[in-house]
């Protein structure tokens, strides 16, 4: 004590000095073990580990327009189905119904965030008009392009796979030994509706059918549903009616009605979206197939990894996989001798000229639906 007050201090004032740090080191102290606290429960393998560091799953939802069989529809679904098990996603397919009320129900799905694929033509649309009112939503676009901060589109140049049928359907009505097949030259397209997309397929199948048999008839007819089957039995009667022998059915789920007219009568089809050799066997020529299942998967991939790209369109081809003619070879194998002598080493040489831009073909979709900002 004298100590002290010989440097100028009342022991009181020590004795607060002191007090004053024990508290002060406490303090320190407690903070200390409280923060190293905190961090233990964050580090991987603490008690809240997952919860601070698990965000909530992407939810995709796919719009469709119509749910019966059909090849397309079965391939999105697919699609949609590996991406959910390779990302482990919320993922559903979503029935949209017909009119004004498909609007609705697209702004409700876009409403609830996360991804939305649309890949038919009325949903194109619809797409098209209401994307920029949801800009956190990311959209996918499968089969045509739209422009937008908030879509990424992949669609396909399926003229490639069009041209070959339609040098193939003229090897095959010329081929007059096998059995159902005239002596008309005549082949036949029914489309479900005319749209951009088959009508571009369409110009090219009757670019190939002429560059193998020049002066062959090429007749169309449109159901202007996909999901009139009666309709569609009615056009493909007409078009048979009318010297078809080999017929390109291209309208969906209505194609169920194509195919009874065509095994009453005998005929040979080419299949679209998905190889049909099981749908009539021996008489499904090859199929024209678009990748629909890889589209839908290469915009989640993307939307799950962080690199979703808006306003980027991705055109899958032939090249690529993208696109193809299938089925080909099974048909040659079936028919035996009685196949177009040297049919499928013909086709195979115009794919190689195809893919080596040797043959140029028209596209007639719309490159994109817009160009937004």
């Amino acid at each position: 004590m004298l100590h002290l007050r010989q440097q100028g201090r009342s022991p009181l004032r020590a004795i607060y000095l002191f007090c004053l740090t024990r508290v002060a080191v406490s303090r320190f102290l407690l903070i200390g073990v409280l923060g190293a606290g905190i961090l233990l429960t964050l580090m991987p393998g603490g008690p809240y580990a997952a919860q601070a560091s698990s965000p909530a799953p992407l939810r995709v939802c796919l719009l469709l327009e119509h749910d019966k069989p059909d090849p397309w529809t079965d391939m999105l679904r697919a699609g949609l189905a590996t991406a959910a098990a390779r990302h482990g996603l919320v993922a559903e397919s979503r029935l949209t119904p017909p009119g004004s009320a498909q609007v609705t129900a697209f702004r409700e799905a876009a409403a609830e965030g996360g991804l939305v694929l649309v890949a038919s033509d009325a949903l194109h649309e619809v797409l098209r008009d209401n994307a920029g009112n949801y800009r956190k939503t990311m959209f996918g676009c499968i089969d045509t392009g739209v422009r937008a901060p908030n879509i990424m589109s992949v669609t396909f140049a399926d003229e490639g796979p069009a041209f070959l049928a339609g040098a193939a359907a003229a090897m095959l009505t010329g081929a007059t030994a096998l059995p159902g097949i005239n002596a008309e030259l005549t082949v036949g397209w029914l489309s479900g509706q005319d749209t951009h997309a088959l009508r571009s397929m369409l110009h090219s199948f009757h670019e190939g059918a002429q560059a193998e048999q020049p002066g062959i008839r090429v007749i169309h007819a449109v159901t202007g549903s996909f999901t009139d089957t009666e309709q569609a039995r009615m056009q493909t009667m007409r078009l048979m009616d009318a010297g078809a022998d080999v017929l390109v059915l291209a309208a969906g789920p209505a194609n169920a009605g194509a195919l009874e007219a065509v095994r009453q009568r005998g005929a040979y089809i080419i299949g679209m979206d998905a190889d049909m050799q099981a749908a009539l066997p021996g008489r499904v020529l090859a199929s024209i197939v678009r990748r629909g299942d890889e589209a839908v998967t290469q915009i989640v991939d993307a939307a799950a990894s962080g690199n979703f790209r808006g306003k980027q369109v991705t055109v899958r081809k032939m090249a690529d996989g993208g696109t193809a003619l299938l089925g080909l070879d099974a048909f040659v194998r079936a028919t035996g001798s009685n196949a177009p002598a040297g049919m499928a080493a013909r086709i195979a040489e115009l794919a190689r000229e195809l893919n080596r831009g040797n043959i140029r073909l028209k596209s007639l979709r719309a490159k994109t639906l817009c160009d937004c900002e």
